[in-house]
C-alpha cells in the first residue's frame, strides 16, 4: 500500500466538507483508481468530476498516471472563466496571489522600462450582474502554489510568441465586491501591439487553465462559475 494526498478546493470542499483528503491505496494504482474510491465515497461529486481535470504534484497530468508513495493529487474542476533566456528572470517577471486590495501603481510600477515604447494595463473587474442578474459580490479561491506555477508557464510563454520586455500578474482571491478588482496584468513592449497580444493571450489563458474558481454570489445564494 501507499499513502497519496487529495487536495479539495472550491466546489469540491464544499460538497466533502475537507480540504484534504488522505488515503492508502494499492501499489500501481493510477489517478483514475483514486477518483473511482472518491466517487463511491462521495456519490455527489461525480458531476463535477467528469467535467474536471488532474495534477499530480502541481503539474496536469493525464488520469492514467501510476501514483507513487507520497504523491498529491489535485482535481481541478473547470475554473473561473474561458471558453471550453533573460526574458524568464525574477527581474522581468512578478506574480502574487493575494487577499488584499490590488495596488494597480505596483503592477505598473514594476513593468515601466525605459527601453518600453509601450505600457498595458489590464484589469478585470467584477460586474454587478451576470446576464442581467443581480450579483452582489464575488468569491476567489485558489490553490496558490500551482497557480503562481502555472502563471508562471503561461508568462514564459508569451516571452517566447510576443516581443515583451516586462510581465506582472497579480490576481486577488477572497472575497471582492462589484467593482473591485479581480486580476490585474501589466506588461511592457517597444511597440504597442505585442503588449496588446500578449495582454490577451494571459488573460484568455489564465482562465482557462490556473486554478483560480471563482464564486458568484446573488441574493438567494452562490454559485461556482461553468457548473
Amino acid at each position: 500500500m501507499i499513502n497519496i494526498k487529495v487536495r479539495l478546493f472550491a466546489a469540491f470542499k464544499e460538497i466533502i466538507g475537507k480540504s484534504q483528503l488522505d488515503l492508502q491505496i494499492p501499489e500501481g494504482s493510477s489517478v483514475k483508481d483514486v477518483i473511482a474510491v472518491i466517487e463511491e465515497t462521495y456519490p455527489a461529486v461525480k458531476k463535477i468530476v467528469q467535467i474536471s481535470k488532474y495534477a499530480v504534484n502541481m503539474e496536469y497530468i493525464d488520469a492514467g498516471k501510476k501514483l507513487i508513495d507520497g504523491d498529491e493529487i489535485t482535481i481541478i474542476m473547470p475554473v473561473s472563466g474561458g471558453v471550453c533566456s533573460g526574458s524568464e528572470s525574477e527581474t522581468c517577471i512578478y506574480v502574487e496571489i493575494t487577499g488584499e486590495k490590488i495596488d494597480t501603481a505596483k503592477v505598473l510600477d514594476f513593468v515601466s522600462d525605459t527601453s518600453a515604447g509601450s505600457v498595458l494595463l489590464f484589469n478585470g473587474t467584477v460586474r454587478d450582474n451576470d446576464d442581467g442578474k443581480p450579483v452582489e459580490y464575488l468569491y476567489y479561491e485558489s490553490y496558490e502554489e500551482m497557480a503562481v506555477k502555472e502563471i508562471k508557464k503561461l508568462i514564459t510563454a508569451a516571452f517566447n510568441k510576443y516581443n515583451i520586455i516586462k510581465v506582472c500578474v497579480i490576481h486577488r482571491i477572497g472575497k471582492i465586491e462589484t467593482g473591485g478588482i479581480s486580476i490585474s496584468i501589466g506588461i511592457s513592449s517597444p511597440h504597442r501591439e505585442d503588449s496588446y497580444l500578449a495582454s490577451k493571450f494571459l488573460i484568455d489563458n489564465i482562465k482557462e487553465t490556473v486554478p483560480v474558481w471563482k464564486k458568484e454570489v446573488f441574493e438567494e445564494g452562490g454559485r461556482w462559475k461553468r457548473l
